[in-house]
């Protein structure tokens, strides 16, 4: 599988990578781009830095929201209702086919009825700032959904969202029934998709169920026997098919797959199962020793050593180094020449994608991976401008192994027993403190879709909501990329 994702080494940071010892036999110049690095990446508007050099060891940086920068903070009023927030979507084979992308919080409060004009407002604000982004690239692959009120049916700016990939989910407002059917009518002519909001069966819902290609339930509010004769209604149906939202533990996703439900809403599989076993193999145990002598930079022979007690890990790596798309004049048959040519921060970035595709391979941990790679490269965008050039490199690992322990199943604290990593990446890993945390939490606000969490960590990063949207979108596409 890991061939898959070749592209990865795009990836990184723009830093020069470090060389292995000068003791090894360098390699011909022309194999010096033979494993291209990322793009620059494009300067922020805004350049204020974290001042990062007088911190106290234990400060702790992410519950303390008046971090001290070298700039102003970032006004929470300017960021509310304006950074997105995003849910995956995954079919039944638990591949992700999409995402919500949404400025409400997932949950909104349930006392009362929110406020129309409210939601219209909001739902109008969402569609501008999607507008202003650059979705084709990840329309292409995925799906958008995107919730809107009934106020906003009607509205022109709806036309400013590219249709093709796009799902506009709605809840018809009973009062106004025939002119929504309409409007919804018109807009699946121009190439929308429609899927139904919080559906319940109503009279007059006919219509809407003869246009809609999906149908979105909200699994939170039924118990089982609700929700299994609600999709008893769906069985042997080809259209519209079943949408479980709020699909928040395994429990939820056995209990929708088991009912027949065609798609998943929630981050279900980011989550532990203390049901099951740790997922602590052999093969991940092996990785982990060899991440450890790449961060640690030991000897080339010690390194090759490593490689040479696992046949399957040294078939990996020649297999990766030879792969057509890293333009080798020659096939490369020395695990020792492999090693030099990538260099330790390479092979360090190639050993952290194998640790999620090692052992037993299967959807979920697919999916665990894709999620994983977006956290990684959302937070490493977001850092980039921010911390100086020394201290980024722990942004991208910071995201990638704060999902270890839903990969390996055990607390984070034991998932990272055996890693020995910086000491600023255990704290933002375990405590959520530290020069690395606001950034970490601002990417894991906007895949929960917590809108004040994601208020909170823009500002105290000193981001604006253009910065931030944006690194979200760059970050879905380079993962989707990386799946090709």
């Amino acid at each position: 599988m890991l061939e898959k994702y070749i592209k990865f080494f795009k990836g990184g940071t723009s830093s020069a990578k470090k060389p292995l010892p000068a003791s090894a036999p360098q390699p011909p110049s022309s194999l010096g781009s033979a494993i291209p690095l990322l793009e620059p990446l494009a300067p922020a508007a805004n350049n204020e830095l974290i001042d990062t050099g007088h911190f106290a060891a234990n400060n702790v940086v992410a519950r303390v929201p008046k971090i001290q920068t070298n700039g102003q903070r970032t006004s929470a009023e300017k960021l509310r209702q304006k950074i997105i927030g995003r849910q995956p979507v995954l079919d039944r084979s638990q591949h992700i086919v999409g995402y919500e992308l949404l400025l409400r919080s997932k949950i909104l409060p349930t006392a009362k009825e929110p406020d129309a004009a409210l939601l219209k407002l909001q739902d109008e604000a969402l569609i501008r700032c999607l507008a202003g982004l650059n979705l084709e690239r990840l329309l292409e692959d995925k799906l958008a959904f995107v919730a809107i009120s009934p106020g906003v049916l009607e509205s022109r700016l709806l036309l400013k969202l590219p249709s093709k990939g796009v799902v506009l989910v709605v809840r018809p407002d009973m009062e106004r029934v025939e002119d929504n059917l309409l409007r919804c009518r018109e807009l699946r002519s121009q190439g929308y998709q429609i899927a139904l909001d919080d559906f319940e069966p109503k009279q007059g819902m006919g219509p809407f169920l003869a246009l809609a290609s999906f149908v979105r339930v909200d699994v939170s509010r039924f118990n089982a026997i609700e929700l299994g004769k609600l999709a008893d209604r769906f069985l042997d149906k080809p259209m519209p098919q079943l949408m479980a939202k709020n699909v928040e533990t395994e429990d939820d996703f056995a209990a929708c797959h088991k009912m027949q439900f065609h798609y998943y809403e929630g981050n279900y599989f980011t989550r532990l199962r203390p049901s099951l076993p740790p997922c602590i193999d052999s093969n991940r145990i092996r990785v982990m020793e060899l991440l450890d002598m790449a961060k640690n930079q030991v000897e080339v022979s010690q390194l090759e050593e490593g490689f040479r007690h696992d046949a399957v890990l040294a078939y990996k790596l020649l297999r990766y180094i030879n792969a057509p798309v890293n333009g080798l004049q020659q096939q490369i048959r020395s695990i020792a020449h492999a090693l030099m040519i990538l260099g330790y921060k390479q092979l360090y970035r190639w050993l952290t994608l194998l640790l999620f595709t090692s052992g037993t391979q299967d959807a979920r941990g697919r999916a665990l991976l894709q999620n994983a790679l977006v956290r990684a490269r959302m937070t490493e965008l977001l850092g980039h401008d921010k911390l100086p050039p020394a201290e980024q490199e722990g942004l991208f690992i910071v995201g990638i192994f704060s999902l270890l322990d839903a990969l390996l199943n055990v607390p984070m604290e034991q998932a990272l027993g055996q890693m020995k990593l910086p000491g600023p990446v255990m704290a933002a890993l375990v405590r959520r403190e530290g020069i690395y945390a606001p950034f970490l939490s601002l990417a894991v606000a906007c895949e929960e879709a917590d809108q004040e969490a994601i208020v909170q960590y823009a500002a105290v990063c000193g981001l604006s909501a253009d910065e931030v949207n944006n690194a979200q979108v760059k970050a879905m596409v380079w993962a989707e990329e990386l799946d090709q």
